[in-house]
């Protein structure tokens, strides 16, 4: 199905018009308005997407839906299981094109790692999903659509479902700005899904306009900054968007938002031999000091071709004792998950798999 000829989707639409939406949808298809609460009823209590499964509606009715406001712009396509219990979700979209999910259990929640582009057009050289290059941008559909499939599939299975969302999959957040923001409305919006904004973590490597734009929309959610250096020249390097939105910029619109953010994180990927000396420990500590961030430290997580090593425990450790001597906040190493099924931070990559769908 093309985009001009596809119908309107109801994720598409702001969350706050649901009930307008529906009643009028009711009204185009000559069908009672009861039906409408019926749908929204089977929509935001039971988190029931598909319409096949609202069993209270006459079987005419779901087709409708199936075929419209509420048709699949996914498909589960493949499902791969970590040994630590990590799912990695690979969906098929409505054009064919893939793109990849992670579910990530700790103790009694559920974390969805959740995509905003088909690939990613950052670049940042210590990320499988850069090497894809960007496709095209996630529509809002797209994304809530993503949060429902993982959550029907881990429910179904007596699991937490999602309890956290973390835009961290594939794709930079904020180069899709619109589809993000409106994601976020329909999961936390008292007319969407009633999910608390403190548990939505948007991370971007520093795409300074949009990120004074989020915190305004959505004051209640998590920023994650993914930094990877303080110092220029490194960043440059390793994450190219420092060419147009520098350490300086960066800087000041987090001290901007300071008081505003819940909470600011700041993520670390460490390069053995690139960004982990004591002169960029230093300069690490005295960036996050502008605008009391979180350190979170982690590893690079191998793909195939990349140009680095990953670090191991103990360097990781020398790492965080230096930051910690210079640094009077919270600095912690993140432990890895999925790694046996590429599903760790970075590792997002669709690979062509002679056994599954597209």
């Amino acid at each position: 199905m093309s985009e001009s000829s596809a119908p309107e989707h109801l994720f598409d639409l702001p969350p706050e018009y649901l009930d307008q939406h529906l009643e009028r949808w009711c009204q185009q298809h000559e069908l009672p308005g009861y039906r409408a609460k019926q749908v929204r009823q089977h929509l935001i209590e039971g988190r029931i997407y598909d319409p096949e499964e609202m069993t209270s509606l006459p079987e005419a009715l779901r087709q409708d839906l199936s075929t419209g406001l509420l048709r699949s712009p996914l498909i589960t396509a493949e499902q791969l299981r970590s040994s630590d219990g990590t799912i990695k979700f690979r969906f098929i979209l409505e054009d064919g094109l893939s793109i990849e999910s992670v579910w990530i259990p700790t103790e009694d929640r559920g974390t969805l790692c959740i995509s905003s582009q088909v690939g990613c057009a950052a670049g940042c050289t210590f990320c499988a999903t850069g090497t894809m290059k960007l496709t095209r941008n996630l529509h809002s559909r797209e994304i809530v659509s993503q949060w429902l499939a993982v959550h029907a599939a881990t429910t179904a299975e007596g699991l937490c479902g999602v309890t956290q969302v973390v835009f961290m999959g594939m794709g930079e957040p904020l180069h899709n700005y619109p589809a993000v923001s409106r994601a976020i409305d329909w999961f936390s919006s008292a007319q969407g899904f009633h999910f608390s904004p403190r548990r939505i973590t948007v991370s971007t490597v520093g795409v300074v306009p949009r990120i004074r734009e989020l915190v305004k929309d959505h004051p209640q959610v998590r920023l994650a900054v993914s930094l990877h250096s303080a110092i220029p020249e490194t960043r440059n390097s390793i994450v190219p968007i420092n060419t147009r939105h520098d350490l300086d910029q960066l800087g000041e619109v987090l001290e901007e938002i300071r008081g505003e953010s819940r909470r600011i994180s700041i993520e670390y990927v460490l390069l053995p031999g690139i960004n982990d000396s004591d002169e960029e420990a230093k300069a690490l500590a005295l960036f996050a000091a502008r605008c009391g961030a979180h350190i979170n430290l982690l590893p690079f997580h191998p793909f195939e071709g990349a140009p680095y090593t990953a670090a191991g425990a103990a360097e990781v450790g020398r790492f965080q004792s230096m930051v910690q001597k210079n640094y009077e906040g919270s600095v912690t190493a993140r432990r890895s998950r999925g790694l046996d099924i590429d599903g760790a931070c970075g590792q997002l990559v669709l690979k062509p798999r002679p056994d599954s769908p597209n």
